[in-house]
């Protein structure tokens, strides 16, 4: 299973307030996206194993319901805390 799964919604209302914002500067820039999803796994191994696992088909039982795979585009990268005198900075 993935650490954490924060879903972001991109509503009209925030479109309409970011193009307010940034005086419609940024109309071109947003993405076409109604949502995200964020998957955060501890490692690469983790993640192929959530991928590849039978049981986290049943996770994505309705997957086909709302997801237009073909819309779907990906994101990989790296996660860096901040540590100062080895504490977290937030």
């Amino acid at each position: 299973m993935p650490a954490r799964t924060p879903q972001t919604y991109c509503l009209t209302l925030d479109r309409t307030r970011i193009n307010d914002v940034l005086r419609g500067a940024a109309a071109a820039s947003l993405l076409p996206y109604e949502a995200i999803c964020t998957f955060v796994f501890p490692s690469w191994l983790a993640l192929a194993r959530f991928m590849y696992d039978p049981a986290g088909r049943e996770l994505a039982g309705d997957h086909a319901e709302f997801m237009d795979e073909g819309e779907m585009r990906y994101l990989v990268g790296d996660e860096y805390v901040l540590v100062e005198d080895g504490v977290r900075v937030n």
